[in-house]
């Protein structure tokens, strides 16, 4: 008998930053998916609730009580949500692999192998056409299906917090920085069985 496919739908044993991640390939994942064109909760709305989150988690950086206590509350809220919108997409997709393998979020395991992703090269970090823009592009990984783009204003350690987009390109342009201030930046490669591998990473002070 052939079981139903469904997607995981618990991602709390994710860190705080690796699940900003996974919700934001879930956005990027849904939008302009003619598989999915209404889903509950909304894009939208589910858009809103991981956008306070990655507000939240930023803010919480600083160590300050109040804002750790906000981004854990955020954090359960954009767990719901997943949840939710998990479930939803697997009804909508009435068990097809393919849709669901292209809604961002992770397929319960079948025992097959993850193939090993290799680490982007080719990174440059530069200028923008306006004040306060970087422009982020690494050259295309043969198994990626999307690039998270990812900037720091302090320099990197094992504890940073960054600042992430994720897309299905390979450029992307940083706006809103701050004038003079020195970016570090890298871009992660996304496979689609979640492999991750990053580039080096580059800084630049923003003109």
């Amino acid at each position: 008998m052939k079981k139903n496919v469904t997607l995981i739908k618990d991602y709390s044993k994710l860190t705080d930053s690796n699940l900003d991640l996974k919700g934001g390939k879930i956005i990027a994942s849904l939008t302009n998916n003619t598989d999915f064109p209404a889903t509950v909760p909304t894009l939208h709305d589910f858009t809103t609730v991981k956008n306070s989150y990655s507000q939240n988690l930023v803010a919480a950086s600083s160590g300050d009580r109040a804002a750790i206590a906000m981004k854990n509350q955020e954090k359960d809220s954009l767990l719901g949500a997943m949840r939710m919108l998990a479930i939803n997409l697997e009804g909508l997709s009435l068990g097809n692999q393919a849709k669901l393998a292209g809604t961002g979020f992770d397929l319960a395991a079948t025992g097959s192998s993850v193939p090993a992703m290799a680490a982007p090269t080719g990174y440059t970090l530069a200028d923008g056409l306006n004040t306060g823009e970087l422009k982020s592009t690494v050259k295309g990984v043969a198994q990626a299906i999307m690039y998270s783009h990812e900037y720091s204003l302090a320099q990197p350690d094992e504890n940073t917090t960054w600042t992430t987009w994720v897309t299905t390109t390979v450029s992307y342009t940083f706006t809103g920085l701050p004038s003079g201030t020195r970016v570090y930046a890298r871009v992660g490669a996304i496979g689609r069985k979640d492999q991750l591998a990053y580039s080096d990473v580059l800084s630049r002070i923003v003109q």
